[in-house]
């Protein structure tokens, strides 16, 4: 009988028919840092290579490609390219997603270095070319306010002006 502890006619314990628990493997977080060892040459994402390996494998070291911000960079390109009118935010940004397509195939090709440097100048020239961004915006807005003002002061105030 599942469930029962006990013997119900002389009290003796019963032996426990439910298998023990595994032991929880060891999570990757706990695991000590290992440096991945080096591939042989023509090894990897190369056609000539013979295979290719899956990001988070043991041929990776079971490492996973860093965060190559792509998706931010094509949106502050474009918003700045539509609303600021920014020619310094719109080549940062495309800068920036230059920069984001090379952190998967360098993290591909094993240099993860290169992989972990390229996803962070993404990352500083997205974040650049959406302040500059916002700076613009904001000049412009307050440029256009100024411009407003000045052409309801010029025609004699706010009622002269909406009434012409």
């Amino acid at each position: 009988m599942d469930g029962v502890l006990f013997c119900g006619s002389c009290g003796a314990q019963m032996a426990s028919q439910t298998p023990p628990l595994p032991e929880e493997p060891q999570q990757s977080w706990q695991q000590p840092y290992q440096q991945p060892q080096q591939q042989p040459a023509g090894y990897g994402n190369h056609p000539a290579g013979g295979g290719y390996q899956a990001y988070g494998s043991p041929s990776s070291g079971g490492m996973v490609p860093p965060k190559n911000y792509m998706t931010e960079a094509i949106l502050v390109t474009v918003i700045s390219l539509c609303c600021c009118c920014s020619l310094i935010s719109v080549v940062l940004g495309i800068i920036a997603i230059v920069k984001a397509n090379n952190v998967n195939p360098a993290f591909a090709g094993g240099n993860y270095n290169e992989a972990i440097s390229s996803a962070a100048s993404a990352k500083n020239l997205t974040i650049w070319a959406a302040v500059i961004s916002v700076v613009f915006a904001i000049i412009y807005t307050l440029f256009y306010v100024f411009i407003f003002a000045a052409a309801i002061n010029e025609a004699g105030g706010v009622q002269e002006f909406f009434n012409h």
